[in-house]
């Protein structure tokens, strides 16, 4: 439980931590209705062959009634930046968007 402060009042934030393994996907219904917001975490050195689940689980994040209909904003989180070989952020995000986009349209053919 963290806390964060709106005019010198601390609100209590609750942080649910789900593993992007398929296995715990599911763990997503039992939060998604109740949260505020969702910190999305890629692993910027092994983003290449992740990039396609990686972009799958978003995709069905991004999708869901609940985030929909709340409009729950979405951070996304670039983990190990700070490696030499690390992605950049950019490229991520582009990578990212590529792949969505030809899951949007392959959903809709």
């Amino acid at each position: 439980m963290m806390g964060w402060s709106v005019k010198g009042k601390i609100k209590p934030v609750h942080i649910v931590d789900v593993p992007g393994h398929s296995r715990h996907r599911p763990k997503l219904d039992e939060f998604l209705p109740q949260a505020a917001g969702i910190v999305f975490a890629v692993d910027a050195l092994e983003f290449l062959p992740n990039c396609r689940a990686a972009s799958e689980y978003l995709y069905d994040i991004l999708t869901r009634a609940s985030v929909v209909r709340k409009k729950i904003p979405i951070l996304i989180l670039c983990n190990k930046v700070d490696k030499v070989t690390a992605h950049t952020k950019e490229f991520i995000q582009k990578q990212l968007e590529k792949e969505m986009y030809e899951l949007k349209v392959n959903v809709h053919i």
